[in-house]
């Protein structure tokens, strides 16, 4: 009888070669691992690799086996439920986010998944050891039990939780950008999906929206027109039924999300636009959730338009500085 557990076959399918490279590549993953059990004090930085790669159950098992807190690049949102214990926060949005992530405290900072040119960029001096996403799994089994601290004080999502969070009990306008992304995110529920271009919109979803899974959120590397609403049309044209938001700033959809919208519509997919103006509509959040439920359900495009608070951004620049994710 065969008792060896999924994880252990997996490992010796990963050590079956006994090439140059396979011999490496286990000495890489021995070196790995007597590196983050001796550390006292480890955290993972992941990137939008893990996401592309599909190495998201190897981050989460890694995170609970060995018990280290992960930083996720505002592009690998979801690596981690937004509610686990060792999801600490998104980076790269604003100047501050490292600092205050207090990155000096730690003695291995595991940088996976991490793109070329992929914000935000760890400063130099810090003890960065890259893994590859394809051993996060493997990682996570050598590592199980770790006995060092458990690493999961999130000083940057605290101290912006305070900010978001205040918004939330507000329904009338101006509406407080935090308390319309929390709302997405509970019209749209676990299956959804929202995309925004760069700007003020998409910095608010990658922000505070709350992700449970990867792929709920989509932005763009760098600004591209009509980036959401292609995301959007991408998604539904294999499932037509998902529940999806396509947000842009300004009281109409520019040309290039207008094309993506109007090209979609003739192939029979709906991307419903939803435009963000600190000028638009005085709405309260019922009103305005019911126009996105009609957006939504549609079976043509539909544009809605919000107006919402722009203080709020003050408040959070406050705390960690400029938007620098574009």
């Amino acid at each position: 009888m065969n008792d060896e557990s999924p994880w252990k076959a997996r490992m010796r399918s990963w050590f079956a070669h006994d090439d140059q490279d396979g011999a490496t590549r286990a000495e890489t993953l021995d070196n790995l691992a007597e590196a983050l059990l001796a550390a006292r004090r480890p955290l993972v930085v992941a990137g939008s690799g893990v996401v592309e790669h599909d190495a998201v159950p190897g981050l989460r098992a890694l995170a609970a086996e060995a018990r280290i807190g992960v930083y996720n690049t505002w592009r690998a949102k979801g690596v981690l439920p937004w509610d686990s214990d060792y999801h600490l926060g998104t980076i790269g949005l604003q100047e501050h986010d490292l600092a205050l992530c207090g990155l000096e405290a730690y003695d291995l900072i595991l940088a996976t998944g991490l793109v070329d040119g992929e914000p935000p960029a760890l400063p130099d001096g810090l003890p960065v050891v890259p893994c590859a996403v394809g051993d996060l799994e493997i990682l996570a089994v050598r590592c199980a039990h770790r006995s060092g601290e458990e690493t999961v004080e999130a000083p940057l999502r605290e101290r912006l939780a305070a900010v978001v969070q205040k918004a939330w009990g507000g329904a009338t306008p101006p509406l407080a950008p935090t308390l319309i992304t929390r709302q997405y995110a509970l019209l749209l529920g676990e299956r959804g999906m929202v995309a925004a271009d760069a700007g003020t919109a998409g910095f608010y979803l990658g922000r505070t929206f709350p992700t449970l899974r990867p792929r709920t959120v989509e932005l763009p590397a760098v600004p591209t027109p009509g980036f959401a609403a292609a995301a959007v049309a991408a998604r539904r044209t294999a499932e037509p039924d998902l529940p999806a938001l396509a947000l842009v700033d300004g009281e109409r959809p520019d040309a290039a999300t207008e094309q993506v919208v109007a090209e979609a519509a003739a192939r029979g997919i709906v991307v419903p636009v939803v435009c963000w103006a600190p000028d638009g509509p005085p709405v309260g959040i019922e009103e305005h959730l019911h126009d996105v439920r009609r957006a939504v359900a549609a079976d043509e495009p539909i544009v809605v338009v919000v107006g919402y608070d722009p203080g709020q951004l003050a408040d959070l620049e406050h705390v960690a500085g400029h938007i620098t994710a574009w």
